[in-house]
């Protein structure tokens, strides 16, 4: 009887600790949650943009990554006298100026790094204008245009930011003795908050200029100056070069070119002037137009650190950057900083001194 006790203890005994070391052995075991479903990965890592400066594709200026890399916004100024002076000009980083009908010119002025809280007064688009917008995948601003302008910019990729579009990015700022049409600004802000700003933040895809630096005040003119004679003396256009500043300070009718929003005269580092023939025409609704034939090379001119180089520009497509080349056929590498392009019919003349 006690034996038979014994060998059912040990029994007992045994079986619990086989049954002690199976469970030490599974909570030893590694568990996996039970799931059905596989873990989703995360996001791509984004990648880091560059660290420190970076030249802006519109001017060269050395400017955060952040800024470089977002959509320049291009707006058409009027230049009609009564809408002079204008607001934010002397913050564009580049600035073309064209003929339009009667004469009159008017601006597409590019504003990359620099933000301006009034700019204006804006008015309608010419298609004498759109190829310079597309080259440098430019928004533009503009309020309406005229017909041909209207059909073309809907038919190139450009971001349209039509005010009849976009009205709240608009705004009427009335003047005494100014007539209406005169009185629609815009800024830097309020356009921005109408782009894809996902699409700004990618980069833009505008193809690299030539830069270098301003030249050393040893080998600086000391005077210089070139004009412009558009049409009607108050559109006849003065750059006078400055050796201390290293670049041209702008007259407009033969006064001063000043910005309402500063009080100060509108300068430039260079000046490219580009001789681009035009075809007089009307619209499927009759109204005056240009063609401006920019597409392809014509006669040109440089003028920075005081000297005027004779040149050519080319342009083989519409999406090309407009290039410009001396006698030799060496692309023009331009001082960083606000840039003025002049399109220029063959028959208006350009005087340089010396």
């Amino acid at each position: 009887m006690h034996n038979r006790s014994l060998r059912a203890f040990r029994l007992v005994a045994g079986s619990a600790f086989v049954l002690v070391v199976a469970m030490l052995l599974w909570t030893a075991r590694p568990h996996h949650p039970v799931s059905v479903h596989k873990a989703r990965p995360g996001p791509p890592t984004a990648p880091r943009p560059p660290q420190g400066l970076v030249p802006d594709p519109i001017d060269g200026l050395l400017v955060p990554y952040q800024l470089a890399a977002r959509r320049p916004i291009a707006i058409i100024i009027d230049n009609f006298t009564q809408a002079r002076p204008q607001w934010g000009l002397s913050a564009a980083s580049r600035v073309y100026e064209a003929i339009t009908e009667g004469g009159i010119t008017r601006y597409l002025a590019v504003f990359a790094e620099n933000d301006a809280d009034r700019i204006g007064p804006v008015r309608s688009v010419r298609t004498q204008f759109l190829d310079y917008a597309l080259e440098i995948d430019a928004g533009v601003a503009h309020v309406g245009g005229n017909a041909d302008a209207l059909a073309l910019i809907h038919q190139l990729p450009i971001m349209n930011l039509d005010e009849f579009r976009y009205a709240a990015a608009f705004r009427r700022i009335p003047a005494p003795h100014v007539a209406f049409e005169h009185t629609v600004f815009t800024s830097t802000a309020a356009l921005r908050s109408v782009i894809d700003q996902r699409v700004a933040l990618e980069g833009i895809a505008v193809a690299p200029a030539s830069w270098k630096d301003d030249a050393p005040a040893a080998q600086r003119p000391a005077a210089g100056s070139a004009s412009i004679a558009f049409s009607l003396p108050e559109y006849a256009v003065t750059w006078t070069y400055e050796p201390a500043t290293n670049d041209y300070a702008r007259s407009l009718g033969g006064v001063p070119d000043t910005d309402a929003a500063t009080g100060l005269v509108l300068r430039a580092k260079s000046i490219a002037i580009a001789v681009v023939p035009r075809t007089h025409g009307r619209t499927v609704i009759g109204e005056d137009t240009w063609t401006f034939a920019d597409i392809g090379s014509g006669r040109a001119w440089v003028l920075q650190d005081g000297t005027a180089v004779p040149g050519t520009w080319r342009k083989p497509t519409r999406a090309d950057r407009l290039r410009f080349f001396d006698g030799a056929g060496h692309e023009i590498a331009f001082d960083r900083g606000p840039q003025w392009v002049e399109i220029v019919p063959p028959e208006v003349s350009q005087t340089f001194s010396p």
